[in-house]
């Protein structure tokens, strides 16, 4: 029985250390550039994640109605395999930052 608890007390450390991990790796690239590489990829990786919690979410009150679940259950796997699709296509050709969202120091001197 100490064995398990230990075993137990290690995992949730391990948790806790790279939850702790995961907190300092958001505040780090939340703090770069808006035209950073990896900023962009990582927002749109959060983007994709959000939309496909969000698409199970929505799969829980459309279950018990018979003929928008049907629909539900062949348009919303399409649309997220679509979605994800972009992420991977783009991520390979490097995120570009959007029109507008450059940086606004102006380098040359007046």
């Amino acid at each position: 029985m100490d064995s398990f608890v230990e075993i137990f007390r290690d995992l949730l450390i391990f948790v806790a250390v790279m939850f702790a991990l995961f907190i300092a790796l958001i505040v780090t690239v939340s703090r770069l550039p808006d035209t950073n590489p990896l900023k962009n990829i990582l927002s749109a990786l959060s983007y994709r994640v959000g939309a496909t919690f969000g698409a199970g979410l929505l799969a829980i009150p459309l279950e018990p109605i018979p003929g928008l679940d049907a629909l539900y259950d062949i348009g919303a796997p399409i649309a997220l395999l679509y979605f994800w699709y972009t992420f991977f296509r783009d991520a390979r050709r490097g995120y570009r930052a959007p029109p507008g969202r450059g940086p606004t120091i102006d380098h040359e001197p007046r």
